[in-house]
């Protein structure tokens, strides 16, 4: 059963290199089949919402 889970860090800049090498280590959990790790910027956020992604915690 697919898990989305969302943490909002309001007022937080993290470089687009930090967040892929945070994506990578979480997608190698044991259990996780696959992880995503964004700004929360419009555009991303329209994506997620798009896809079904955005969890209610980052809609604000």
């Amino acid at each position: 059963m697919p898990v989305t889970k969302a943490q909002v860090r309001s007022g937080a800049y993290y470089d687009s290199v930090v967040l892929m090498q945070l994506q990578r280590s979480l997608a190698g959990l044991q259990g996780v089949l696959d992880a995503g790790v964004v700004m929360g910027t419009a555009a991303n956020k329209d994506i997620l919402a798009q896809t079904g992604l955005l969890a209610p915690e980052a809609q604000a």
